[in-house]
């Protein structure tokens, strides 16, 4: 058995195996206090693998998601997805350079944090983890919502109901990021 996988005795942790054409994919879905220091750290080791996110607070910001994905296969970590908390700084931050003018007092999740490994791209391993993590935060009333300039993902948040908004805009580590929300309420 891989030690990295958790067996699920502490605690209820959404997880399945799930077998298709292109092999054997054990997902898990669990919120970071659920996780091992082991988990934690090549949830962070994949992130900085994908050279997406600054390194700066890293480790916090993952211990404060709300939920964190886990997809294995053939007994490695192959991709992550994430639910974020996002910081009111960070949001300000986000909404001036897509052009969004927003005053809410709503609870504002990101889902973010996606990356599969390059061999094991195009299998649908993302869309599983965001959508075992958008059904577990079926019940959130507020608004989602998500930044990014990778087509794949662009459609996905489209056929779940996330609109684009404002205007697309230079990242640190991409070009054409486009802001995607939904309202969750009734979701």
């Amino acid at each position: 058995m891989n030690q990295q996988i958790s067996t699920g005795l502490t605690s209820y942790r959404d997880g399945y195996f799930e077998f298709n054409f292109t092999g054997n994919y054990y997902f898990e879905i669990k919120k970071p206090s659920e996780c091992s220091i082991a988990e934690i750290h090549l949830f962070y080791l994949k992130l900085r693998n994908g050279n997406k996110v600054t390194p700066l607070n890293l480790h916090e910001k993952i211990f404060s998601a709300e939920y964190l994905g886990f997809c294995y296969g053939g007994g490695n970590l192959i991709g992550i997805s994430g639910i974020k908390k996002p910081t009111a700084n960070y949001l300000e931050i986000v909404h001036k350079k897509a052009g969004i003018i927003r005053n809410t007092d709503q609870t504002i999740l990101e889902i973010g944090y996606s990356f599969t490994e390059e061999g094991f791209r195009q299998r649908g391993i993302s869309t599983k983890l965001k959508t075992m993590l958008l059904r577990k935060i079926s019940r959130h009333n507020g608004i989602i919502f998500s930044t990014t300039a990778t087509r794949s993902s662009q459609r996905f948040l489209l056929a779940n109901g996330f609109i684009a908004r404002g205007f697309p805009y230079q990242g640190m580590f991409d070009d054409n990021i486009v802001y995607f929300e939904k309202s969750s309420i009734g979701m």
